[in-house]
């Protein structure tokens, strides 16, 4: 009967669900031996009073005054909690951070089902490698490993459900649903403001999955969205951290070309998950010229004529790709922050808009190729396996300081933050002598740079090179 193939589908669906939450907790499981990390760790955790209790007058600062030039009062919130259970023991927040990143995959599972049931025959084994490469890729290391990346796991989460409750909402018409979906997305930008792309992404969603126009219900999320970008604006403008780069740093028309080429580099990690790192170079070392920039963008139209292209021979192309660009669009190079062009976190919840055609064209291809099923079948899993055996060694790289960015200086010799860091950490740890090499080169590789200066006069002050800290401050305080 029908019902009882319906239930041996929703079996085979959970069964395979259970297989990928096996897999992403062996790829994951590494970083749960992991410290806090002198990167944001200290400065959101561990030296962070607001979190120290639940306190009414603790809430109301969470909510009221942004940390570290960020508005996140639920991850504030998430962190708290914690700290109540496990003060300064790192291991219990990075229990929380994988059993978070274990929901999302489920979400990512339960959503792409969603979206491809009664669209696409073989819903179910596309829906499982979708959540399977979502939960184990590399590029999900670097959120999940690290305790401040916290806001990217509780805001994905807050994401997903919420789009997963606005497929319902569509389907039944309930208001309920609706509100709730509105409730879900609240908690999302309270997270972490790179929620605020949802509306447009439940746009997406009615143009490509429903057929249906409906701007009247998305006023509310757009609201929300300004409200929550006018305070991530204040929060920039204020205290200690990174701040939004000017156009002195950036100028206009390489941010078009960052466009392009955030979106390139990101699909290229996706793909070729090796060499991964930390920091990556910033804009400044690219040396670009105008020419670059014109090149990326015009990269960036390219492959936006070819997914338009595909519409209707790839029907799920199309709307993929705009959900990645969506997504992706915070931190896609049109108002960079700090030092970072790109990073792996920024991939969190685009990479869904990347796994999803994929999946969808290899389990196409799986059964319409019947002699060929056994060796493609044989190559996911094996590709799976091996990108769960990336992810445990990045996880590993995670655990602390000195692996963290002793790897970021393999990638790149140069990488003034790595050793910055380094000297902090080395100084911090009293080895001296390692730690007045690294600021001596930070300071060779950025001589205006006054945290190097100031990381390797301090290492210097701790081993009583009191004439030699005085010269190195010097140049600091004359520029």
């Amino acid at each position: 009967t029908r019902r009882s193939s319906d239930l041996r589908n929703h079996q085979r669906l959970w069964v395979g669900g259970l297989l990928v939450i096996l897999l992403t907790i062996a790829a994951h499981a590494r970083g749960l031996q992991g410290q806090f990390l002198e990167w944001d760790d200290y400065s959101h955790i561990t030296q962070n009073p607001v979190i120290r209790s639940l306190s009414p007058t603790n809430l109301w600062r969470m909510f009221t005054e942004p940390a570290a030039k960020l508005y996140v009062p639920l991850t504030w919130v998430s962190l708290a909690i914690d700290y109540q259970m496990w003060g300064h023991i790192p291991f219990g927040y990075h229990l929380t951070n994988l059993l978070l990143h274990v929901a999302n995959t489920m979400l990512v599972l339960l959503l792409a089902f969603r979206l491809l049931q009664g669209r696409f025959q073989y819903a179910q084994p596309t829906a499982i490698l979708t959540a399977a490469i979502f939960g184990v890729h590399p590029l999900r290391v670097e959120s999940v490993a690290w305790v401040t990346e916290r806001k990217d796991l509780l805001f994905a989460f807050f994401y997903l459900l919420a789009t997963i409750v606005y497929l319902r909402w569509v389907v039944r018409g309930s208001r309920r649903d609706y509100w709730g979906c509105f409730l879900l997305f609240v908690c999302s930008a309270l997270a972490k403001s790179t929620a605020v792309t949802l509306p447009l992404v439940l746009i997406l969603l009615d143009v490509f999955w429903k057929r249906r126009v409906a701007m009247w219900e998305k006023i509310p999320f757009f609201a929300v969205s300004l409200i929550i970008g006018a305070a991530t604006f204040v929060a920039q403008a204020s205290g200690k951290g990174e701040t939004v780069v000017g156009t002195e740093v950036v100028p206009l028309w390489a941010r078009l070309g960052l466009v392009g080429y955030c979106t390139l580099f990101h699909v290229r990690k996706f793909f070729w998950p090796l060499h991964l790192s930390a920091v990556y170079p910033s804009f400044e070392d690219f040396g670009w010229t105008p020419l670059h920039a014109v090149v990326y963008l015009l990269a960036f139209v390219i492959l936006l004529a070819v997914a338009f292209a595909l519409r209707r021979r790839a029907p799920v192309v199309l709307p993929s790709w705009l959900f990645y660009l969506i997504t992706l669009s915070p931190t896609i190079g049109l108002v960079p922050v700090g030092v970072h062009v790109v990073a792996d976190r920024f991939t969190y919840v685009p990479l869904i808009g990347l796994a999803l055609p994929l999946s969808v064209g290899v389990v196409a291809m799986a059964n319409n190729w019947r002699q060929a099923r056994p060796i493609l079948v044989a190559t996911i899993t094996t590709l799976l396996i091996a990108l769960s055996i990336l992810s445990a060694k990045r996880s590993a790289i995670w655990t602390n300081t000195e692996t963290l960015f002793q790897n970021a200086l393999a990638e790149d010799p140069g990488c003034y933050p790595a050793l910055v860091n380094l000297a902090v950490y080395y100084t911090g740890t009293k080895q001296l002598d390692e730690a007045i090499a690294y600021g001596t080169r930070a300071v060779e590789v950025a001589p205006n740079g006054l945290v190097g200066r100031r990381s390797l006069a301090d290492a210097l002050l701790q081993a009583k090179r009191y004439r030699e800290a005085i010269q190195v401050l010097r140049p600091a305080v004359e520029h």
